[in-house]
């Protein structure tokens, strides 16, 4: 008697604790911010800013080598100009350069600056959005499978998953987020290979 109910206990307890473990759960989040809207929403938009940006400074260039041919075609004809013209045409070159130099500075800040600022609002709502995917879904632990050069975290080593993608929240936040995850790839098993048959025996 006293050796069943020890093992109906341990069954019990095995149970319990079976039922206690924690759901854990993963995201690629390479895949989601590949897949994901707003950033390729972001990078639209960064193409036309940097288009913008290119044609703003070609026009100052262009202002540029104009006015430096002038003041070289000025210094081939010294005798018809005076030092004050040739000191002046010399000094709007030298502030249309500088001005030109501003600007591919200042566009290239302003460029970082804004695909930061957007970047990490992006982040910011991935974060917001695996949090809530997993409490919706009961979970308890949800790990990064891959390396993000943001944050310079290494890539966590997984030996063996057998959850059939069931606890892959990758789709769950791209949907959250408001993406549609692209259609996902039929893989076709390889044939089965008929083995050799033994040659007979002479």
């Amino acid at each position: 008697m006293k050796k069943i109910f020890f093992v109906l206990i341990v069954a019990l307890v095995s149970q319990v604790s079976f039922a206690q473990l924690p759901k854990i759960g993963y995201v690629y989040e390479d895949y989601v911010m590949i897949n994901l809207k707003e950033i390729k929403d972001l990078q639209e938009d960064v193409t036309t800013k940097r288009e913008e940006f290119t044609k703003q400074l070609q026009a100052k260039g262009d202002l540029y080598q104009e006015k430096y041919a002038l003041y070289q075609q000025s210094l081939k004809n010294i005798t018809n100009v005076t030092t004050e013209s040739l000191n002046a045409a010399l000094k709007e070159v030298q502030d249309l350069k500088k001005a030109a130099d501003e600007y591919q500075a200042s566009a290239e800040t302003e460029l970082q600056t804004f695909i930061q600022t957007r970047y990490n609002d992006i982040r910011s709502k991935l974060d917001e959005a695996t949090k809530k995917v997993a409490a919706e879904k009961g979970y308890k632990f949800v790990f990064r499978r891959n390396a993000d050069a943001a944050n310079r975290e290494s890539t966590p080593v997984l030996l063996y998953a057998n959850d059939n993608g069931k606890d892959n929240l990758s789709d769950a936040i791209l949907i959250k987020m408001g993406s549609t995850p692209p259609p996902k790839q039929q893989v076709t098993p390889p044939a089965a290979s008929t083995p050799n048959k033994p040659a007979p025996k002479k």
